[in-house]
């Protein structure tokens, strides 16, 4: 990706029973960091081939701006009780 792009960001989400039904959050942070509470942005879902994805926006004007680096997308997905966190593997922005 780089980094002047405005695209949506979509990661892919497997699970036992589909998740969207769910409200779904994402945070794009540096490789080898952890989200905080500020990093989180209200995302959106939408399924391709049968599997769910949690989409945002990103780049400029987007919900996050990327600058050069190695990055990895978190996803939390509010499912009361429960709040699964899971993470993509990384990707690299040029």
């Amino acid at each position: 990706m780089d980094h002047s792009s405005l695209q949506e960001l979509f990661t892919p989400v497997t699970a036992r029973t589909d998740p969207t039904d769910y409200d779904v959050r994402v945070a794009v942070i540096p490789d080898g960091a952890r989200p905080e509470a500020s990093d989180w942005r209200d995302a959106e879902w939408v399924t391709i081939g049968g599997t769910p994805h949690a989409i945002l926006l990103v780049g400029p004007t987007g919900a996050v701006q990327l600058s050069r680096g190695m990055y990895r997308a978190w996803v939390e997905i509010a499912a009361p009780p429960e709040k699964p966190v899971i993470f993509s593997p990384p990707f690299h922005v040029t």
